[in-house]
């Protein structure tokens, strides 16, 4: 699937009401990540990073660029383009917004507004911020392939869960990442 028909299937299937689109910035927990697509060898892809080792929360697992709601940011996306910047150093300019997903609600209290862009053709990236390890991209075909997908289960908080999980070169991408892509490939597939 090229780019172009991934973004035309997004903006006929996410039409959403503005208040799905829209939390206060003043929960507690409140955050964004950015869902970057990117062209590559003619097909669409999503940018993802994983986190340092070392780090408290979320040692390499891996992700989206985001992070949580600052008092600087006006509004969510602004948090996603601003965690962007920092993480990847991808400047605004080169981010498009394209809409976004609903409201994530994670299994450890957090909120995430998933920001769907469109990375500029021939975008640079790097991985020098202390939060992420590597980046890489995930070609949409692969992840919209079902038997990609594996079902894994685990014990958290007291509960037996299932979660989906897809394994990649640089680790085993689950939890709320994985969610936020099977909504987003469930989206532009039903378009």
């Amino acid at each position: 699937m090229t780019l172009d028909e991934v973004i035309t299937r997004f903006h006929i299937s996410a039409l959403q009401t503005d208040e799905s689109r829209v939390i206060a910035r003043q929960l507690v927990k409140s955050s964004a990540v950015l869902m970057p697509l990117i062209e590559q060898n003619g097909q669409a892809a999503l940018l993802f990073c994983k986190r340092a080792a070392y780090l408290k929360h979320h040692p390499s697992q891996l992700c989206f660029p985001g992070g949580k709601a600052e008092p600087q940011d006006t509004n969510l996306v602004m948090t996603a383009l601003r965690e962007t910047q920092e993480e990847l150093g991808i400047s605004a300019k080169n981010i498009t917004p394209l809409g976004t997903l609903g409201i994530h609600a994670t299994l450890t209290g957090f909120t995430i507004l998933p920001v769907v862009a469109k990375l500029a053709p021939n975008t640079q990236w790097h991985t020098e911020s202390l939060e992420v390890e590597s980046a890489f991209t995930i070609p949409i075909a692969q992840l919209s392939k079902e038997s990609n997908w594996y079902t894994y289960e685990l014990q958290l908080a007291g509960s037996h869960r299932q979660l989906p999980g897809f394994i990649t070169p640089h680790g085993l991408l689950w939890g709320a990442t994985a969610s936020l892509v099977k909504n987003f490939i469930q989206l532009i597939k039903t378009a």
